[in-house]
């Protein structure tokens, strides 16, 4: 069977034994007669799949008992409003870290919702450095501060995130399961699954309980306690994402778990900043303390030769090379299951590449 190195920001390359599995079970689950997507979310059958998960994904990420685990549809999408909107529905402010791309498409969507302080942005610098503490200006009225852990597009990550006396909305999509996270600042963590987890279709959500309230003029399914009390089963889950994502967090606990992955992730984002740093040929320019481990953004000495060099990758196997459209340039995406056999196919082609266009 033909596997390329998949370097594509999303959806995510998934573990080789994961997608066996499900290749084995997609006709038969344990037995039943039918694929796991045509089981009732609501049934015997499905419901211990559903709360095994639950389980898995507190344990792995190392959530205390006063989160609350939700599985919803949505996405990253669907947060930044859906966090807006149970944070601020009588009237309450709140404010942002305003680091790139994604920061920006959150900030946008809560001020659809109400009131957004925009507590620092790294516009000026073109989105190429975080700050520290001391540099967020957090309102004294703001009830969090929305952060995104890690830029997909821009390639800068929070290695610490901030501790600025306010509660922590955190936008964790493409560093999910690649850290630990510090609950004791946080109220809300979620991340779309597609980045390091499962297929696209599910977002993982982490809410504190203390603040899970019925709010009567949020429609029901946008209100986070209606998901809380339903135990994510209110409407119909995304069965086969979730069956996935069991088997990607098994796949995670079997491999060493979240120290193994933070760990994996150092290892392969080292391997390849060492490449571009020791060349005259790439460059990257992101203030050297943020870069981001899981999304490596770089250039060739041309826009030119950065065309060249994604497309004469993807005839040799490294797939998904190419800059996001907003930025350009190049960009590899590290998520959990890429192994250390593609950066190193990476880095030897980049060798090569420079040899010939140097």
């Amino acid at each position: 069977m033909h596997r390329i190195h998949n370097f594509t920001a999303g959806p995510c390359t998934l573990p080789r034994t994961v997608l066996e599995q499900a290749q084995k079970e997609l006709l038969d689950y344990r037995g039943t007669g039918m694929s796991v997507m045509e089981l009732s979310h609501r049934g015997r059958l499905f419901q211990p799949l559903h709360e095994e998960t639950v389980v898995l994904a507190r344990e792995l990420i190392g959530a205390p008992e006063d989160f609350q685990c939700l599985l919803l549809q949505g996405g990253a999408h669907g947060q930044f409003a859906m966090t807006a909107m149970n944070l601020m529905v009588d009237g309450g402010e709140g404010a942002i870290v305003n680091s790139g791309h994604w920061a920006g498409r959150a900030m946008s969507e809560a001020r659809r919702i109400g009131v957004i302080h925009e507590a620092w942005s790294g516009e000026e610098d073109g989105f190429t450095t975080l700050p520290d503490d001391g540099q967020i200006d957090v309102p004294a009225q703001a009830r969090y501060l929305h952060v995104t852990s890690n830029e997909t597009i821009g390639g800068i990550q929070f290695r610490e995130l901030p501790d600025v006396g306010v509660p922590l909305v955190v936008d964790a999509s493409s560093d999910y399961y690649t850290r630990a996270i510090p609950w004791g600042r946080c109220d809300i963590v979620y991340g779309g699954a597609q980045k390091n987890l499962a297929p696209a279709g599910l977002t993982v959500v982490f809410v504190r309980k203390s603040i899970l309230e019925d709010h009567p003029h949020l429609p029901k399914i946008l209100n986070y306690k209606t998901h809380a009390d339903a135990n994510s089963l209110y409407n119909t889950p995304p069965t086969f994402q979730i069956y996935l994502l069991n088997l990607v967090l098994k796949w995670i606990r079997e491999n060493g778990g979240l120290t193994r992955c933070t760990a994996l992730a150092q290892k392969k984002s080292d391997r390849l900043y060492e490449a571009i740093d020791r060349s005259a040929f790439y460059r990257n320019s992101i203030a050297p303390a943020f870069r981001s481990r899981t999304n490596i953004v770089f250039r060739t000495p041309t826009p030119a030769l950065d065309e060249r060099f994604w497309r004469e990758a993807d005839k040799r196997g490294l797939h998904g090379l190419k800059g996001h459209r907003a930025v350009g340039g190049l960009r590899a995406s590290l998520y959990l299951a890429l192994e250390m056999r593609s950066v190193t196919a990476l880095v030897d082609y980049m060798r090569d590449f420079e040899k010939t266009h140097g």
